[in-house]
Parts: C-alpha cells; sequence; structure tokens
C-alpha cells in the first residue's frame, strides 16, 4: 500500500513543479470570509471547470476541510491543461485518495513529506517509474489495503455429563398389559370358586 500513497504524494510534487500559478489559484479560491473558515466551499460554488477537474471529489467534498478543498481546487488549477493521458492519471489519483481512511490518508501526509524532501530530478524520475507500471499493476497497488483483523469467536467446550440435571423419573406401576398376562397357580374349591386352603403337611401320608 505504500506505493500508491508515494505516487499521490509524487503527483502532488510534480503538479506542484509543473503549475507555478498553484499558489496564486489557492488564494483565490479560498471561501468567502462570511462562510466561516469550517464551512468551506460548496460544491455548487465550484465553476464549471473546477466540477469537472474534480468530478471523483463531488460525493466527498462535502465532508472535505476547507484548507483540503482549497489545496484540491489549487491542483486542479492547470487541469484543463493537461493532456487527456495526465488528467485521467490526475482524477484517478483523486479516486484513490478519495477512499483512503483517516489513517491512510495521514500516512500519505507523511509520505509528502518524505518526497518533498527529495531533489526534483529523483522526484520526477520516481514518478516516471510508477507510470511506467502496467495498468493493472498500478490497479493492485492502490486496491491492496490492509484488512480489518477478524475477530474468531472462542470455541465453545461441550458441558460434561456430570453438570447436566438430569430429570427423576416417578416410579411407575408396571403396565396393565403385562399385569393381565400374570397366572396365578392357586387351586379353587368347584363350588365357591375360592381358593382351597393348602392341605395341613402330613395329611396325605
Amino acid at each position: 500500500m505504500r506505493q500508491p500513497l508515494v505516487a499521490i504524494a509524487s503527483l502532488v510534487l510534480a503538479l506542484t513543479a509543473a503549475a507555478p500559478a498553484i499558489a496564486q489559484a489557492a488564494g483565490a479560491s479560498r471561501p468567502p470570509a462570511a462562510n466561516g473558515a469550517a464551512s468551506g466551499t460548496p460544491w455548487s460554488s465550484l465553476t464549471a471547470q473546477q466540477q469537472t477537474a474534480l468530478e471523483p471529489l463531488k460525493e466527498h467534498w462535502a465532508g472535505l476541510s476547507a484548507s483540503h478543498q482549497r489545496k484540491w481546487v489549487a491542483l486542479a488549477h492547470n487541469y484543463h491543461r493537461l493532456p487527456p493521458a495526465e488528467q485521467a492519471t490526475l482524477q484517478r489519483r483523486m479516486s484513490e485518495w478519495a477512499q483512503l481512511s483517516a489513517s491512510q490518508r495521514a500516512r500519505a501526509r507523511l509520505n509528502f513529506n518524505e518526497v518533498r524532501r527529495v531533489p526534483t530530478d529523483e522526484k520526477r524520475a520516481k514518478w516516471e517509474q510508477y507510470q511506467a507500471l502496467p495498468e493493472q499493476e498500478r490497479e493492485r497497488l492502490a486496491s491492496d489495503r490492509p484488512k480489518p483483523p477478524v475477530t474468531i469467536a472462542p470455541a465453545l467446550r461441550p458441558t460434561p455429563p456430570s453438570a447436566i440435571s438430569r430429570p427423576v423419573r416417578a416410579a411407575s406401576s408396571p403396565p396393565e398389559d403385562a399385569s393381565r398376562g400374570l397366572r396365578i397357580n392357586v387351586p379353587l374349591n368347584r363350588n365357591t370358586l375360592l381358593p382351597l386352603a393348602p392341605a395341613p403337611e402330613g395329611a396325605g401320608r
């Protein structure tokens, strides 16, 4: 991800070197004092040329600070004088910048400060080296962002059987069908159908 951030910073420096009037444009594009520094410049107050140049930032314009708005207006000052290929490059860098998170934008500003200390010839050489990359490689670098860490939920442990309360079963009487199947071999009196008394021991002797 460092290379796209450096590329954005390099583009800023390259445009600054190619457009001496940017500083004057930044002063001329300041919002009226009545609006206040915090309110910034409304998108509707930009000229048609400025809106065309800054089209990739349209959806994010209201959320930019006044200082960021002035910087982008200044960078787009010479947009209509650039060749079509450089116009497309500038707007592609705008789109990449708009998609950066707050921390990534802070890193881009740090990279900008680092690149600003590099000699002009070396900066141009690095920018040309980045421009020489294939389009797919530049798109891959632009989309290669750090992903947020994935939070892994703790594994669920099974509850030991001893900790599970088991319902107490009530004592049940034997099924009715089972009782029907029981037969008691007791001799009955044929006349009264009552059980006969057991014969006394030794009676049959």
